[in-house]
């Protein structure tokens, strides 16, 4: 008489049909290229093109002449805290990236490192040449922006350190403060609308790699993890360049180019800041690290 064996699973163990999973590193290798390659559209159209050195220059002569002096007051005051909150928020991912495991404090770390390393090499190396005859203009190279790229990447490393059950909070402290810098950058007149949408491009790239390489380190560990979707990634990367390049299309001289200018940063900082929360959620599988499922 045949017998029939029936098949038991595991608790927690799915019987649907399997999908392969792909590992999270093999989307990062388009992933951070594609960012490299918006942040060179980025600097060719705003830096090498008259319309986009005529935008450019037209946001800093409006921020001159239309700012008034408690903006510029409160904006340089940010500015000159901004090391110092970097700091604080860097300690706070030694204390909770230890916490989570070495690897991820060191993700945390060398991604701040590398995207300010990167900007800072960028910066030395690219030229902006003075293509206009006339007008307001300004020759130094400040193309992507260093404060910027420290604020952002700190943002992004805190939101890699912290649990997931606390990445919200995290966000809600660390963002306003980011994307105040990415605004007052501007409103000093520091830099300029590319410098800003550069290095927010820069920080995506090294946060996405750093990300993926956290979401592989949990893969291993035999989490579930959920890799970088291409949609919403491709999203975070384009979206800041969309903003800067019809900008230059839209772009008026005198105040109003300067109001045009800090609606681009608005626009592509808040979604930088998404995009780095949204990447930092998926890395550890939508929302709840192994440790977190651990503890209800």
């Amino acid at each position: 008489m045949p017998t029939t064996t029936a098949r038991t699973d595991s608790p927690g163990t799915s019987t649907g049909p399997r999908r392969e999973r792909v590992s999270p590193l093999v989307r990062a290798r388009w992933l951070t290229p594609a960012c490299a390659a918006a942040m060179i559209v980025v600097y060719v159209a705003a830096v090498r093109t008259q319309a986009g050195q005529a935008f450019e220059d037209a946001t800093l002569d409006g921020g001159a002449r239309g700012t008034d002096s408690l903006a510029e007051l409160l904006s340089l005051a940010l500015l000159e805290l901004t090391p110092l909150v970097a700091l604080v928020l860097l300690a706070g991912v030694v204390l909770l990236g230890r916490r989570r495991g070495w690897l991820v404090m060191l993700l945390g770390l060398g991604l701040v490192v590398l995207s300010v390393g990167v900007v800072q090499v960028l910066q030395d190396g690219l030229t902006r040449p003075v293509l206009l005859d006339s007008g307001y203009r300004r020759a130094d190279q400040s193309f992507p922006s260093g404060h910027t790229a420290l604020a952002l990447s700190t943002y992004a490393a805190t939101l890699l350190a912290v649990p997931a059950r606390h990445r919200r909070l995290a966000a809600c402290l660390a963002g306003p403060w980011a994307l105040g810098v990415c605004l007052a950058v501007v409103t000093s007149g520091w830099h300029r609308p590319s410098d800003v949408v550069g290095a927010a491009l820069i920080v995506l790239g090294v946060a996405a790699a750093a990300y993926e390489f956290a979401a592989a380190a949990a893969m291993r560990a035999a989490r579930p993890v959920s890799g970088v979707g291409a949609g919403a990634a491709l999203a975070a990367c384009l979206l800041p360049v969309a903003v800067a390049v019809g900008s230059v299309v839209l772009a008026t001289a005198g105040p109003s180019a300067f109001s045009l200018g800090r609606a681009v940063i608005l626009a592509g900082g808040s979604w930088t800041l998404l995009g780095l929360w949204w990447l930092a959620r998926r890395a550890d599988g939508g929302g709840r690290s192994g440790a977190d499922a651990a503890t209800g």
